[in-house]
C-alpha cells in the first residue's frame, strides 16, 4: 500500500482501477478522478459505510490493504496520523492509484481520536 500525495486526481488523465472488498465476492470499478467511496455508489454497491460524504463524520472509515492511492486532507478527529500512515482512510477523501484491497469500516480503529489523548488531532 503507498499514499501517493504526489499527484493530485484532478491533473490527471482519468485511469480505471478495480476496488476489491476483503471478504466479498464483488467489488467496483473506480476512477482515478473520483473517490473510492463516489466509485462504489456509482456502480451500485454498499460495501462502505455511507455518511456526510466530506470527510466530516467517519463514517466511511477504511482500510487499505494494498495498492496505491491518493489521498485528500482528513480530519484528525477520526483518523489519525499513525492510522493513516497504516492504511486507515475514510473512503470519500481517497483516490484508487491502482487496483485496491480494502477492509471497510475496520474494528481496530475504534472511536474517534480525542485531542488529549492524541496532539495530532484537530
Amino acid at each position: 500500500m503507498n499514499n501517493n500525495n504526489q499527484a493530485h486526481p484532478d491533473t490527471e488523465v482519468p485511469t480505471v482501477h478495480h476496488i476489491a472488498v476483503n471478504d466479498q465476492p464483488q467489488g467496483f470499478p473506480a476512477s482515478s478522478d473520483l473517490s473510492v467511496l463516489v466509485a462504489m455508489e456509482r456502480a451500485g454497491q454498499q460495501l462502505i459505510s455511507v455518511g456526510c460524504r466530506g470527510g466530516g463524520c467517519g463514517k466511511c472509515r477504511i482500510r487499505i490493504v494494498q495498492g496505491e492511492y491518493f489521498s485528500k486532507r482528513m480530519s484528525r478527529a477520526w483518523i489519525s496520523p499513525q492510522q493513516e500512515d497504516e492504511g486507515t482512510v475514510l473512503a470519500c477523501r481517497v483516490f484508487a492509484r491502482s487496483d485496491l484491497v480494502i477492509e471497510p469500516d475496520p474494528p481496530e480503529i475504534g472511536t474517534h481520536c480525542q485531542p488529549q489523548d492524541q496532539p495530532d488531532c484537530d
